[in-house]
């Protein structure tokens, strides 16, 4: 039985630190990350209109 996880990472910056953070957390094997059913980025903006993005990673668990 897979166990499906997800994970949601908050950046503050656009561009290449989201992305390298996402890949931090898949690589780490502490995290366990057996396979990557799929990442999202998304867009938004904070209380003072500053652009921010966040991924949500969807992973299942492995041993």
């Amino acid at each position: 039985m897979c166990r499906t996880r997800i994970k949601v990472i908050d950046e503050y910056i656009l561009g290449v630190e989201l992305e390298v953070a996402v890949n931090t957390f898949i690589e780490d094997p502490k995290n366990k990350v057996a396979k990557v059913n799929s990442v999202k980025f998304e867009t938004y903006y904070d209380e003072d209109d500053d652009p921010c993005m966040f991924a949500v990673i969807n992973y299942e668990l492995g041993d």
